[in-house]
Formats: structure tokens, sequence, C-alpha cells
């Protein structure tokens, strides 16, 4: 099998009991996040659109989330939450 080139870097991680934040430091395009077990986890971005503030989205057993900047955008400000008993299985493009 011959190896591909590709031009931008993967980040995979096993979130349990635990959090991480994604700042544009991270230079992070595109997030998915996929729960594997019966307790949910969470995200929350921290944008403010007029007075509404960003608040938690749920994600639930078997469910996935995916996130993508638009353009030459990274993300930024995302907060991903995995509670005891959860995992949430990351999946990131540079």
């Amino acid at each position: 099998m011959a190896d591909l080139p590709i031009s931008q870097e993967v980040f995979t991680s096993e979130l349990t009991n635990d959090s991480l934040t994604i700042l544009a430091s991270s230079n992070l395009k595109a997030i998915s996040i996929y729960n594997t077990t019966g307790v949910a986890g969470t995200v929350r971005g921290t944008l403010q659109v007029g007075s509404t503030a960003s608040t938690a989205i749920t994600i639930g057993e078997n469910e996935s989330f995916n996130i993508v900047a638009q353009g030459t955008s990274v993300l930024d400000g995302v907060t991903i939450i995995a509670p005891a008993g959860c995992t949430l299985n990351l999946t990131g493009l540079s």
C-alpha cells in the first residue's frame, strides 16, 4: 500500500472523566466528538450572540457532534466535558 500525502494533521483522543478546552493556539479547524457510553457528555462554546450566552449541548449515548471552522479560521473557546462514567472519542483536523 502506498502512503498518500496528507496536508492536514489529525488529532485523536479518548476523553474519560476529564475535560479539554480547544483554543486558537491548538490550530484545530474541525473536531468530531462521539459518545461511546450511556453517560452524557457536553460541549460548550464561549461566544455570546447579542445578549445570549453559550450554553452546554448534551451528547448522549451513540451520538456525535461536529464543529468545523470556515475558510482559514480555527476553532477557539470550545470546552468538551466527559464526566465520570462517560467516554468521548475525539477526532480533530488541523
